[in-house]
């Protein structure tokens, strides 16, 4: 069980050649940051979709059983961390995807596919619907607890925002043992987080 590491929505539509053809990306940058957002909420809630660790929704106008299920295509023996889940939608849906008019309608469907196949009682509805709602209420501003590192009289956290320009905005905080604030410091933005390896915290100092 490996715990989620991403989420990407994909679409596709019945050609002249075949009712059920290769999803393809679309752009929507406002609707990717919001998805990127409640992936790390659930990540940070150690959400697991099972052996695989990133889920693809690909949003057609074929026929799906159901409304929603897991494609056909999903299970690649070389690439076993994916798989694609189809969710029916109509024409007038599939037109709107790169418009801000979408957005909501594709949250849903993205609760549903989860709600449907991966909740549990480890991690039930109520638990993964917190995890959107402070994703999609406090936007810019919410914070994904990302490294921590404890000593016998401090503990550092390093907190992920996730910007609308797409990169991250790592804030450090440092804790004395009684949970008062002792450093609130704003890391530099990035696109990338290899930069940010081991938290070394001594009773003074704060290095990462």
């Amino acid at each position: 069980m490996t715990v989620i590491k991403d989420i990407r929505i994909y679409r596709s539509t019945i050609d002249n050649i075949d009712c059920n053809p290769l999803p393809k990306d679309f752009k929507n940058k406002e609707l990717h940051c919001i998805i990127h957002r409640i992936v790390m909420k659930l990540r940070e809630h150690n959400f697991v979709l099972g052996d695989f660790d990133h889920l693809f929704i690909n949003l057609t106008t074929c026929s799906v059983e159901n409304e929603i299920a897991l494609a056909k295509r999903s299970i690649d023996k070389y690439h076993t961390w994916y798989r694609y889940y189809d969710a029916e939608i109509n024409q007038e849906f599939f037109d709107m995807l790169e418009t801000p008019q979408c957005i909501q309608f594709v949250i849903e469907i993205v609760e549903r596919v989860l709600q449907k196949y991966f909740c549990s009682q480890q991690f039930d509805t109520q638990h993964m619907r917190s995890c959107f709602s402070e994703a999609i209420t406090q936007g810019e501003n919410m914070l994904m607890k990302f490294k921590k590192k404890k000593s016998a009289t401090n503990t550092a956290i390093i907190y992920l925002r996730y910007m609308n320009n797409e990169r991250y905005f790592p804030l450090l905080r440092v804790y004395d043992k009684n949970n008062n604030l002792l450093l609130e410091k704003d890391l530099p933005e990035t696109f990338e987080l290899n930069a940010f390896g081991e938290i070394q915290l001594s009773k003074k100092k704060v290095t990462i």
